[in-house]
């Protein structure tokens, strides 16, 4: 006589037990497969067999004096980072890259926040509007760059204007001088950057939960006040983020900056991207030298974009804490 233990006190082992016509099927079970691991195995594979791969020999790179190809690699230890931060190009490219990110961020938060509420209200046309917003974001900057050299060149488009206007006095080579050169590619990327924080801030502001809007307007408030007390609050995530990827793409503004002014005239609209690709592409080129640039440029990116996210959870924390009426 067999005893059979209940099911609840049977051993766990690795088959299964199926009843299929009077009959006892043994399967064997399947084997324990880490399910999310296969999925990002093929990115794991690229970013480290390419990306981290890339920033470490560039990091080995930089400690050399290399002209590439098949010349001699000479071990010039930390020369390449003094020579980086002794150059004053090198800090002119910084300054640039500052005032590009300050007023770019600036310009794409207001015009943002502007045209999102524009958009959240009843107008006319209001589709017409959006895309002529966001069409800046989905083109290629190879392709809009020869538009933008026209407007801005000698006999361009935006000094017939003031000509037209009666404002010959200003005309001027925008392109072609030392103390307009960096205006001019700041006011091309304030113009590329407006339709990205459209559709962020425009995505946001339909997270909003309505009844409480309702309940503002109900309690006397007005446009403004819903504004700056309900709306921008609620959207202080998406411009922390806009802090961090103005300053990144900042850090390494290359196209619009080589497509119209190469850095020039006399390195007055120079940028660490035009720095490394001249370093690099020139006849003069020093591959160790632009590697301890990328990595200063990475140095940077990194660190200011984990002061930037401390501090606002720092913020979020702090206003956490505060006492609720």
């Amino acid at each position: 006589m067999t005893v059979t233990a209940p099911p609840e006190l049977r051993p766990v082992g690795s088959l299964d037990e199926t009843r299929a016509g009077g009959r006892t099927r043994r399967k064997p079970a399947s084997r324990l497969i880490p399910g999310g691991f296969v999925w990002i195995l093929p990115g794991l594979i690229i970013s480290v067999g390419l990306i981290y791969y890339s920033i470490v020999y560039s990091g080995y790179l930089s400690f050399f004096d290399w002209a590439g190809g098949r010349s001699r690699m000479i071990p010039v230890g930390f020369d390449n980072y003094v020579e980086a931060l002794t150059n004053p190009v090198f800090w002119t490219a910084v300054r640039n890259t500052v005032i590009y990110f300050v007023a770019v961020f600036v310009v794409q938060v207001l015009g943002g926040v502007l045209f999102s509420a524009a958009m959240h209200s009843k107008i006319l046309f209001a589709n017409v509007y959006k895309v002529i917003i966001i069409i800046p974001v989905v083109v290629a900057p190879a392709t809009l760059a020869p538009a933008h050299l026209q407007v801005w060149q000698t006999n361009g488009t935006f000094n017939q204007i003031l000509e037209s206007i009666g404002f010959g006095f200003l005309v001027q080579g925008w392109l072609g001088q030392s103390t307009t050169s960096l205006l001019v590619v700041t006011l091309v990327g304030c113009w590329g950057s407006i339709g990205f924080g459209f559709i962020l801030y425009f995505a946001g502001m339909a997270q909003i939960d309505p009844e409480m809007l309702e309940a503002a307007r109900i309690d006397g408030a007005g446009n403004l006040r819903i504004l700056f007390s309900i709306v921008l609050p609620n959207l202080k995530p998406i411009t922390i983020s806009l802090a961090i990827l103005n300053f990144i793409t900042a850090l390494k503004l290359f196209d619009n900056v080589w497509l119209i002014t190469q850095g020039g005239p006399a390195h007055s609209s120079e940028f660490l991207g035009t720095m490394i690709y001249a370093e690099t592409a020139g006849s003069s080129r020093n591959l160790g030298y632009a590697a301890a640039l990328s990595v200063i440029l990475m140095l940077i990116a990194v660190v200011t974009s984990v002061v930037i996210q401390s501090r606002s959870r720092e913020r979020v924390a702090n206003s956490e804490e505060l006492p609720r009426v």
